[in-house]
This record gives C-alpha cells, structure tokens and sequence, in this order.
C-alpha cells in the first residue's frame, strides 16, 4: 500500500516547470518588443526639404544684374538660401565676418528664432517662398504655392508663408521652376508682395522663369541669381564658382550669387571671402536691387 501511494506520488508532474516555460515566453516577448523597437526607425517632425530642383544650373542671364554704376569697384551679394533648419550651420554661417544675407523657410522649425538673430545682426532677411517644381516627385516642403490653387488658398497660404519669418524685407523663391514659368501666377503673389513693400529675388531655378521680367514691369524692386556656389557641393567646385563670382562681378558691375547652408560653403566662405574682399565689394541683397 505504502508502495502504491509513493509511485503515485512520484509520477505527479512537477510544478516548478510550467513557472519556468511562462518566464521563458515573457522574456521572449520582451526581447521581441525590444528588437521591434531597434529596429523601426524613431519619428522625425521636420525634415529638410531638397535645396532645388534642377538637373542643370539654368545659365547666367544675358543682361547684367543691374545697370551700370559710376562705382568703380565691383559688388557682390551672397544670399544663403534655406536656412532654419539646422540652428548650427545657420549660427556658423551667420558668425562669417562679411554682409551676407540670408533667406528663411517659412515651415523650418528654427526660423523664427534664427530670423530674428539674423535681424538683430543688421543682416538683410528674405522669405525663402516655396513655389511649385516641374518634377511633381519633388516636395518643396510646407508652405509650397502651387499653379492648380485657386486664388483664395493661394492668397492664404502666402500669407501665411509671409508671416512665418519676421524682420523680413525681401522674397526669393525655393524652387519653382513651374511656378516662376508662369506670368499670371508671379503677378499674382507679386501684388501682395508689392502691397507689403518687399523686394523679390528671382533665385532663377529656369531659364523660363518670368518672375524678374515681372517683377520689373510692376515696379518692384528686384535682383536675379547669377551665381550658385553650391549647386556642386564639393569644396573644390564651390572655390571655383566663388572665382567665377569675382570675374562676372568686373565684368558686369555687380553679381549676386545664392548658395546653402552646408558645411562645405561654409568652409569656402570662411576661406574665400577675405581674398575676394580685396578685389570687390561685399553688400547686402538690398544694395543691387533694380529699380
């Protein structure tokens, strides 16, 4: 009897095993979760949009920049384009010893901010107005006025984009290379940029664009890109458009030049600008404004 009971007893499954499979689930399931969490990739809020959207740098204007001056030293304004995204490059570039202006994404987080660093400064500030692209695959980034809007969406939306960067005095396009092709559309934003007393920088992302002929007719001070530094981000290619800079600005009297806030014109810039200094002169946007 006392046989039977205790090979009953032997044959109950113990208890200690259920406890350990369950502990081996969940140390599974947590090694699991946090595998998932590796690898998907954490959430980003502002992310910078493309600097332009061309294949081939539209080539130089055949008029000059403005008409001829009895100067006799030749000018040069550099306009940094994009900034407000990165509070690091825009500090570094505003730390450059030299008049540089600079324009601002109205939807970039720091742009407020930066702006009003920028205007405290003394420097020339611009709405960097985001417009429509050929390329339907490229996004412009918040704020991009686009030819299919209609009027009342347009007008609120470049308000908007207006009111986004304070101290602004000025407006140049970020990409458009569709939108600046059309007269209807430049004449339509350009009236509220006239009403508001603002100049416009045709950035010349087409050889297309309308928006300085335009700009002209309807009186408002205005100013077109002849030079990209950047457009190739190699430092050696950046030197030699500041050099090619310096020979259209002797030849023409004045050029203005547009470049980014990226760590390689950075560098050129801290180098180049004292040399080139000796041989033009360095202004503000609003110096070289047609009127």
């Amino acid at each position: 009897m006392a046989a039977s009971r205790i090979s009953r007893r032997d044959k109950r499954p113990s208890r200690r095993f259920p406890g350990l499979i369950w502990a081996t689930i969940a140390l599974g399931m947590t090694g699991a979760i946090i595998a998932l969490l590796y690898l998907l990739p954490l959430p980003t809020t502002k992310t910078h949009p493309l600097f332009e959207d061309f294949r081939h740098v539209p080539s130089l204007p055949p008029r000059p920049s403005r008409p001829k001056t009895k100067i006799s030293i030749p000018l040069v304004a550099i306009l940094i384009d994009d900034m407000g995204y990165s509070i690091r490059m825009d500090n570094a570039l505003l730390a450059l010893d030299a008049p540089l202006s600079f324009s601002f994404l109205p939807g970039a987080p720091h742009t407020p901010m930066m702006a009003r660093k920028a205007k405290a400064m003394g420097r020339d500030v611009l709405v960097h107005l985001p417009l429509e692209p050929f390329n339907p695959r490229i996004d412009p980034g918040p704020g991009t006025l686009r030819l299919d809007m209609d009027p009342n969406s347009m007008l609120g939306i470049l308000t908007r984009d207006l009111d986004a960067v304070p101290g602004a005095i000025g407006v140049n396009n970020h990409m458009g290379s569709k939108f600046t092709a059309d007269k209807k559309a430049m004449r339509f934003i350009l009236t509220e940029i006239k009403r508001r007393d603002l100049f416009f920088v045709d950035s010349r992302t087409t050889k297309d664009s309308v928006a300085y002929s335009t700009a002209m007719s309807m009186g408002i001070p205005t100013a077109e890109r002849g030079v990209f530094l950047d457009h190739d981000p190699r430092q050696e290619a950046i030197r030699k458009e500041v050099k090619r800079l310096v020979k259209l600005s002797k030849e023409r009297g004045c050029v203005l030049a547009i470049g980014h806030p990226m760590p390689n014109t950075w560098r050129v810039l801290r180098e180049e600008l004292p040399k080139i200094s000796r041989e033009v002169k360095l202004v503000p946007v609003h110096r070289i404004l047609t009127r």
